[in-house]
């Protein structure tokens, strides 16, 4: 019986130390950070938008009364 070392396979797929990858993992951390401030202040423009919308509203109702 042979009894030989086992040897850990080191998996190129997954470098813990490529640069490329590194990179691109931090390039996409900061566009995922710049998409949710984009999303923020589209989903604060149309809040306003609907409130503006509500007091044109409801100031011509009161003003037909």
């Amino acid at each position: 019986m042979h009894l030989m070392a086992k040897r850990e396979e080191y998996d190129w797929l997954n470098d813990p130390f490529d640069e490329k990858k590194i990179a691109e993992e931090e390039q996409q951390a900061k566009m995922s950070g710049c998409s949710r401030i984009g999303i923020l202040v589209a989903v604060l423009i149309i809040i306003v938008i609907i409130c503006i919308f509500a007091v044109v509203s409801c100031s011509v109702i009161t003003l037909g009364a």
